[in-house]
């Protein structure tokens, strides 16, 4: 998917989940406290997606095309700015799903600003990821993340699952060891 389309969708998104909660008011901080509620999980969610279903070994052939269709191809085309976004096609059908379940178990006052967290951390997560994958950085927190992911792709593919939140890796233990310092800033000027 074209990242424009990417964010002009999202946006839109977006800002329909928060006038929605404009339109049908719930109390101010409940809402700021269960949307950082929901980001806060989309964090171990991604981390936990990316680790345990984005990299499962199976060992049929139905299971391993499942794994390469839905994450392997990118780890084979990591430059392939179509690859590095989830098409909408089934990150929308998800997102009612989600929203849905959300509202139903939290009821629908604390669910609504739980999943506007929650998927202001999954655009949060797409474009971040994506832009790790196209664009080159000066700033040092976005190089640091940069890298972080690109030692993912290029050493270790066991390691580093994290990318909007990268000390979660430190705390499950998956951080990828620091080695060559200087061919890392290379390989991502390579890379990016």
């Amino acid at each position: 998917m074209p990242f424009p389309v990417f964010v002009v969708a999202w946006l839109v998104i977006l800002s329909g989940l928060a006038a929605n909660l404009v339109i049908q008011p719930i109390p101010p901080v409940r809402a700021v406290a269960m949307v950082a509620c929901g980001l806060a999980v989309w964090f171990f969610f991604e981390y936990v997606m990316h680790r345990h279903l984005f990299h499962m070994a199976f060992r049929s052939a139905i299971g391993q095309r499942f794994v390469f269709i839905m994450h392997g191809n990118h780890h084979d085309y990591p430059r392939d700015p179509l690859r590095n976004l989830m098409p909408l096609i089934v990150s929308l059908p998800l997102a009612v799903v989600l929203e849905t379940l959300f509202c139903l178990v939290m009821g629908y006052d604390w669910g609504r600003p739980f999943f506007l967290g929650f998927v202001a951390g999954y655009v949060l997560y797409d474009g971040m990821h994506f832009a790790m994958h196209q664009w080159r950085f000066s700033n040092a927190l976005l190089r640091r993340i940069q890298i972080h992911h690109l030692r993912h792709h290029y050493h270790d593919h066991e390691t580093n699952y994290a990318v909007t939140a990268i000390f979660i890796d430190r705390l499950f233990g998956t951080c990828a060891r620091k080695h060559h310092g200087q061919a890392d800033r290379s390989e991502v000027r390579r890379r990016a």
